[in-house]
């Protein structure tokens, strides 16, 4: 079990990745514009043009929850730091 010191520290490293320009643009698409309604869309999206906007910001969450999975980062610091990991999943 990692330390409260040990989890905040990785907790700002990743919203350190997250402030990264690229990944904010990934992102606000993520957000303002990806709305699929059926799984076809989502294979539009990571076959067209914004392929690696959706590879950025779907596998950055999934490395942000390997890390709570694991032990990295305490899951109750994690889920309180952030939220956009269930926007992110329910897309």
């Amino acid at each position: 079990m990692p330390t409260p010191h040990e989890s905040a520290t990785l907790l700002l490293r990743l919203y350190e990745l997250r402030r990264e320009s690229t990944m904010r643009e990934a992102r606000n698409w993520f957000a303002m514009e990806f709305n699929p309604s059926s799984f076809d869309e989502v294979v539009q999206a990571v076959m067209g043009p914004h392929s690696g906007h959706y590879r950025m910001v779907t596998s950055y969450w999934d490395m942000a929850a390997s890390f709570v999975l694991n032990g990295a980062i305490d899951e109750q610091m994690f889920n309180d730091a952030n939220g956009e990991q269930v926007g992110v999943f329910a897309r």
